[in-house]
């Protein structure tokens, strides 16, 4: 009896050795399923993607801007003698450039094609050109209108109107195939271009399009005294106001040389006070 009591309490001694040593298999799961995690490589959170933005289309930008100051210098302009009569009333020269109506006297590179006048090409050497209406007179008060086309040359010069041209100042409007227009004032006491405008306008019809110009010369409440609206295809792109005013001449006008281009429908007439 005491033989096996010993053996119960060797047996029962084994048995708590081996429950403190080993582990049970809830726990063996339990280590082999930390061991598989531990060994997966962390993942990094997702970043966000910005949408591309939508790059804008490039602009259309002439490859050369033109000058927009006249460089020549330009005399005063002769004793002008109107040849043709002025009708009684309120006085207009009207001129669709059929034909040669005889007003414009002296017409430097001046042709009459297809029911327009033509001006251009000039000499090479040459600058600024001036061709008057001689038909219309000089008065202090007028509308002025006319249609122009460019047909052939340069891009970057500028063709259009004088106005205004009196005892001290010509004033010029000229625009360009690449959509832009200069408002310049000839000083002629100290012979020097004066820059009021110079931009590229919608109001300008580019390339080979046709673009009105017109100008007027609207008497103020103060007497003697003028604001000058200049129109290019109907819209207003400059007002020059309270300019004193005296009898003034009119015409056409183109700096430089290397450009041709057609004017036609000549309006002038009188503004009454």
């Amino acid at each position: 009896m005491k033989t096996i009591n010993k053996s119960l309490l060797v047996l029962f001694g084994l048995a708590i050795l081996l429950t403190g040593c080993g582990q049970n298999a809830q726990q063996l799961a339990e280590t082999s399923a930390a061991q598989t995690v531990a060994a997966i490589p962390p993942t990094s959170p997702p970043t966000n993607t910005p949408a591309p933005t939508a790059t804008p289309l490039p602009t259309e930008t002439p490859t050369t801007v033109p000058t927009n100051t006249p460089s020549a210098t330009i005399t005063r302009r002769p004793t002008i003698t109107p040849t043709i009569t002025p009708t009684p009333g309120p006085f207009s020269f009207f001129d669709d450039f059929t034909t040669d109506s005889g007003g414009w006297e002296n017409c430097e590179g001046c042709s009459w094609k297809d029911g327009t006048l033509v001006l251009g090409p000039y000499d090479p050497s040459s600058f600024f050109h001036v061709n008057y209406c001689t038909g219309c007179g000089d008065n202090p008060y007028y509308r002025m209108a006319v249609d122009v086309t460019f047909i052939d040359g340069e891009v970057d010069r500028f063709f259009g109107v004088i106005f205004a041209d009196g005892d001290k100042y010509l004033y010029y409007l000229g625009i360009s195939p690449w959509g832009f227009y200069t408002l310049d004032k000839w000083h002629y006491d100290g012979s020097y271009w004066e820059d009021l405008a110079f931009e590229q306008s919608n109001a300008v019809i580019g390339s080979y399009g046709t673009n009105h110009l017109e100008v007027e010369i609207k008497p103020t409440s103060k007497a003697g005294y003028a604001d000058y609206y200049i129109y290019i295809n109907d819209s207003v792109v400059r007002v020059l106001y309270s300019v004193e005013v005296t009898p003034t001449w009119v015409g056409l006008g183109m700096n430089y040389h290397a450009q041709v281009a057609a004017y036609d429908n000549w309006e002038y007439v009188v503004i009454e006070q």
